[in-house]
């Protein structure tokens, strides 16, 4: 048997060196699918700091309000107590003040004289100049000059001021804004209530 030589070396190569591309090709990736040996480190962000707590703000004062002057008469307190009605044969009486007191004002209807009395009572300032002083008496509507006088009711000093029974100031004193003022030299004003017992006592000496 003869074997041909010339062609054993030759007819192999090509086999062998494409079985060689086919193992290589299954073992060995591409270039563009080849992943990396090492993974790349994360970026790992540090945790921020705990938040300091801010100081806290000062309260801010409300505005003040608005004071009122208190220059107003009609503003200002009155004393405390009530009038209180009492007829008599004369005529009749009205008496201001707190129960159990001495009264801070009266006003009496004398109709013999056909005069309205309206008294209060001195203080010991006042009566440090004894003898008729000036006086007014002041309503929501108007004020009225007089003249007050010394004398004594129901044992009490005090000063009168004697109207007649029909002066319109007495109209304005019963039917003024809640309050009437009066006013006597050396005297602290004395603010009374007009309530229905002014009224009354006025009209009683005007019947």
């Amino acid at each position: 048997m003869t074997i041909n030589r010339a062609f054993a070396p030759t007819a192999f190569l090509p086999l062998a060196a494409t079985l060689a591309l086919s193992a290589c090709d299954g073992a060995v990736p591409r270039a563009t699918e080849r992943q990396p040996t090492h993974q790349a480190p994360v970026a790992v962000t540090a945790p921020l700091p705990p938040r300091t707590p801010s100081a806290p703000r000062p309260a801010v004062p409300p505005a003040p309000r608005a004071t009122a002057p208190g220059t107003d008469w009609r503003d200002a307190p009155m004393p405390a107590g009530n009038w209180v009605w009492s007829g008599h044969a004369s005529g009749s009486a009205a008496r201001f003040g707190a129960d159990g007191q001495p009264p801070v004002a009266v006003l009496q209807c004398d109709r013999a004289d056909g005069q309205v009395r309206l008294a209060v009572p001195i203080d010991a300032q006042a009566a440090q100049y004894p003898g008729a002083r000036a006086a007014s008496i002041t309503t929501s509507t108007s004020t009225g000059a007089a003249t007050a006088k010394p004398g004594t009711i129901d044992g009490q000093t005090m000063l009168t001021i004697a109207l007649p029974a029909g002066d319109r100031i007495l109209d304005a004193m019963a039917f003024s804004r809640g309050r009437f003022r009066v006013t006597i030299t050396g005297m602290a004003p004395v603010i009374l209530p007009s309530w229905a017992e002014v009224g009354r006592v006025v009209e009683d000496c005007r019947g």
